[in-house]
């Protein structure tokens, strides 16, 4: 998959808390500007408390990647 073709949802906001995710792909529209996330490995544990409507369009923000 190439991934400089495609391009990230623009949802600013954490799924779980509301708060911004502070997801640069997001803000730029573009999956090749670098951002934290990509150095983060989230778990299950981290994504359960996501709805279903919700996941995989917006990332998590690193307060609830930590909880």
């Amino acid at each position: 998959m190439n991934v400089a073709r495609l391009q990230p949802q623009p949802h600013p906001s954490c799924p779980v808390c509301g708060g911004p995710n502070e997801c640069a792909a997001a803000s730029s529209g573009s999956f090749t500007t670098p951002c934290w996330c990509v150095e983060v490995q989230v778990g299950p544990d981290a994504l359960a408390p996501v709805p279903a409507h919700d996941r995989g369009r917006a990332c998590l923000c690193r307060g609830c990647l930590g909880r």
